[in-house]
């Protein structure tokens, strides 16, 4: 009986592991606010899109998909996009992050980031120039459409 317990529980403990290491988000999959701030200053003359999203949020749920669909239209040599997670479970985060299939990077925030982009509801997606200025800040479900002219007038380009 002994030895059909240490089974089962090596076998649990095998089931778990990769679990583990899911609900475990790498060190560089979390962002903070002046991580965030350093890579819009350091995109000298791209656009830089930092999309602020929940694992649990139906409206980002809709809206991601779009921004897949829409980075794959966008210049990548003109155009930084970023999703940042605010998900407080590590878990939701990292499982919802596998099976999206993100097309650009996507991070889980530290606590300060809430604070410091003002963010009150999500979806929310914020909008940096060329010269890192911030130009835009739109709170909802964005379109891909919507995501792709904006870019296209910052970037001059017509369909980007």
């Amino acid at each position: 009986m002994l030895a059909v317990r240490t089974l089962l529980s090596a076998f649990i403990l095998a089931l778990c592991l990769p679990l583990a290491a899911l609900a475990q988000p790498k060190g560089e999959s979390l962002i903070s606010h002046q991580d965030i701030i350093k890579t819009v200053s350091q995109a000298k003359g791209k656009v830089v899109v930092v999309n602020f999203w929940a694992s649990w949020c139906p409206p980002c749920r809709m809206e991601i998909p779009e921004f897949i669909e829409a980075r794959k239209r966008i210049d990548p040599n003109k155009v930084i996009i970023m999703g940042v997670s605010v998900d407080q479970d590590p878990t939701m985060y990292a499982m919802f992050a596998a099976k999206a299939g993100f097309n650009y990077p996507v991070y889980l925030a530290k606590p300060d980031v809430m604070s410091a982009f003002n963010i009150i509801s999500i979806p929310r997606t914020v909008v940096y120039g060329p010269n890192g200025e911030q130009v835009a800040a739109h709170d909802g479900y964005m379109s891909g459409d919507d995501l792709e002219k904006l870019v296209g007038k910052l970037t001059g380009a017509s369909g980007t």
